[in-house]
């Protein structure tokens, strides 16, 4: 695969990613959001069995997989967080604030394993507040929908940490199935207790793109198109799930930003590409 080719992968990618957005804001009109939660990964977690199953499965991948269902806990808070909060906010405040993972990641690596933040990494973060301050329109006041959804980049990039700190001894295909397992499996109890579920187009559409192809197949094709690009330009191209987010948004929602929050979100994709760069 060309350069050119694994960047085309990555883009389409990110574009399911920032689509996913607005897809699940409309779903979430018909079923609850742990219900979805819990339908979406139980139904990627299947696809995702003859991953696994392309080599013979030994103890050491069953060993990963518990590993990967104790980092399952982060990604479970992260995307309950994000799910919910998505109820409260526009799916393009969900987009750039989510993105943020990226600067709150080295925070976390320091609380959690000691690592040393750089002086980058610190502009870069403030550089995200900055823009999420002019999301907000000079306000500093965020809705509940847009705390919720801050609290679930701080869940991702704890994700991230634990990924990057275990996926260096263990295979990181039984990591990530250990991970949507868990999501399914924890979200299921309270699944049972919302108990809203219409099964409409709307919902059927976004659990299609959810768990099909921003789940199992984003992940196949990341895993795959990264080996033949630059990490540089990996980072580029995932800063921009967050702008996609917003043209999905105003195509299906009619959303709109003033000029204040297109400098704020501009300041949020600035931060994350400087990092990613800086990382790479």
């Amino acid at each position: 695969m060309k350069r050119a080719h694994a960047d085309g992968v990555l883009l389409f990618v990110a574009l399911i990613w920032g689509l996913t957005f607005p897809v699940i804001k409309i779903a979430l009109e018909s079923i609850s959001p742990l219900t979805f939660n819990s339908i979406r990964f139980f139904i990627a977690a299947i696809l995702f069995l003859p991953l696994l199953f392309t080599t013979k499965v030994s103890k050491n991948d069953l060993t990963d997989i518990k590993i990967g269902i104790k980092i399952g806990i982060a990604v479970f808070f992260g995307y309950t967080l994000q799910t919910i909060g998505l109820q409260f906010t526009t799916a393009t405040n969900a987009g750039f604030i989510t993105s943020t993972y990226v600067v709150f990641t080295p925070l976390i690596a320091l609380l959690f394993f000691g690592y040393r933040v750089s002086r980058m990494e610190i502009v870069s973060l403030l550089t995200a507040f900055s823009g999420l301050y002019l999301l907000s329109e000079f306000t500093g006041k965020f809705n509940v929908g847009d705390l919720l959804v801050l609290l679930c980049a701080i869940a991702f990039a704890a994700e991230i940490v634990l990924i990057s700190h275990f996926s260096r001894l263990k295979n990181p295909t039984s990591l990530a199935f250990g991970q949507i397992v868990a999501v399914a499996v924890f979200s299921t109890p309270f699944a049972l207790l919302e108990g809203k579920m219409t099964l409409n187009h709307d919902v059927i559409l976004a659990l299609l793109i959810t768990a099909v192809f921003a789940t199992t197949l984003a992940r196949i094709a990341q895993n795959h198109a990264q080996k033949f690009t630059r990490p540089s330009d990996t980072a580029i191209i995932f800063s921009m799930e967050g702008v996609f987010s917003h043209v999905f948004a105003i195509l299906m929602l009619g959303e709109k930003l003033t000029l204040t929050q297109y400098f704020g979100a501009a300041l949020i994709v600035l931060s994350v590409i400087a990092i990613s760069l800086y990382e790479s």
